[in-house]
């Protein structure tokens, strides 16, 4: 009887751990190129790159975007203008990622007039 408690128990745990949530990324997990998950002809581009550099294409015919970023706290991404990295004025979004679908979530990347857009990004 102590034995099928001890598979029980072990079988438990196995379903438990592999039900547990993605966890916040770090700058490792989100470093490459990621392209908008859109039907729409163009697709906003951006890639992590070391030393906390970022490019951002939004738009076809215009000049990709240099940005730094940082990771902060549990669930934001802080934009910056290289000039003004670390400590200068930024843009805070909201950030997720599933490790399991492999997409990152930004929000509020771009001006809305209706309620805090989201993109979402798959690897490129």
């Amino acid at each position: 009887m102590s034995v099928l408690r001890l598979l029980l128990i072990f079988l438990t745990f196995i379903v438990v751990s592999s039900c547990e949530k993605d966890k916040f990324p770090d700058e490792f997990s989100i470093q490459g190129a990621w392209i908008e998950n859109t039907g729409n002809d163009f697709k906003v581009e951006i890639e992590f790159r070391s030393q906390n550099r970022a490019f951002l294409k939004k738009s076809e015919g215009n000049p990709t975007d240099t940005l730094k970023y940082r990771l902060d706290k549990s669930d934001e991404l802080l934009l910056f203008l290289p000039d003004d990295f670390p400590d200068g004025t930024r843009s805070t979004h909201k950030l997720t990622y599933s490790q399991k679908k492999e997409e990152l979530t930004i929000a509020g990347l771009f001006p809305s007039t209706t309620n805090a857009s989201t993109t979402v990004f798959i690897r490129k």
